[in-house]
């Protein structure tokens, strides 16, 4: 009884040993050379921004982004601006209404989730008209926790960007019915996706006074 008792005792210091040396995981962070950094992306235009809803597609292949990095930080805001937009067969225009877009590192891999975040009472809207007629307008709002991007580091010391891969599923949406040929109809639905390909490029602050190496660390 008392060999067991001893063995028992062992054995459970072994656990509690075996838990304390578990590594615990950590998200990717955001790392810049030097802070504050000024943050400037531009889509690929080979990819750009598409955004697929049951209404149809939506291509702003003219899109760019603006953002500060204080510190290293697992979360990182940038402001985006979507230009040069066509919309189910028609030219669109994407209004952000001061809406960011909000990156949050995941645990343990070089990949995001995103929010959208909007001021109370707005939403990001885009507006699709043919001859001053409008055929349809697209509505997104505030949201969290959408999935992925994946993060990667390209070139080297100072000139080091990322490439942002947006394969983004699950997006909230609603479209108000337009008139005429080709109009959508009124809708909503919560399996909207966004597929992008982004570079950021960090900047000495005030901008364009030189680069800085940006890269993702965990």
């Amino acid at each position: 009884m008392k060999n067991s008792k001893i063995f028992g005792l062992a054995f459970v210091a072994m656990l509690a040993i075996g838990a304390t040396a578990v590594p615990v995981a950590s998200a990717v962070k955001m790392t810049a050379e030097s802070y504050p950094t000024t943050l400037t992306g531009a889509s690929d235009q080979g990819i750009g921004n598409v955004v697929s809803v049951t209404a149809g597609s939506v291509s702003c292949p003219n899109s760019s982004y603006l953002g500060v990095l204080s510190a290293a930080s697992t979360t990182v805001s940038v402001a985006p601006s979507f230009t040069g937009c066509s919309a189910f067969g028609f030219p669109g225009t994407m209004d952000v209404n001061e809406c960011t877009l909000l990156l949050h590192g995941a645990e343990g891999s070089f990949s995001s989730t995103v929010d959208f975040v909007c001021p109370a009472g707005k939403e990001m809207t885009l507006t699709v008209l043919s001859a001053g007629t409008s055929k349809c307008m697209l509505h997104i709002p505030s949201q969290a926790g959408l999935e992925t991007v994946t993060v990667k580091a390209v070139g080297a010391g100072a000139t080091r960007e990322l490439t942002l891969d947006v394969n983004v599923t699950g997006i909230k949406y609603t479209h108000t019915a337009g008139t005429g040929i080709g109009a959508c109809t009124s809708g909503s639905g919560s399996t909207g996706t966004l597929t992008a390909k982004t570079l950021i490029t960090g900047e000495k602050v005030p901008s364009g006074t030189g680069h800085v190496g940006i890269f993702p660390s965990l």
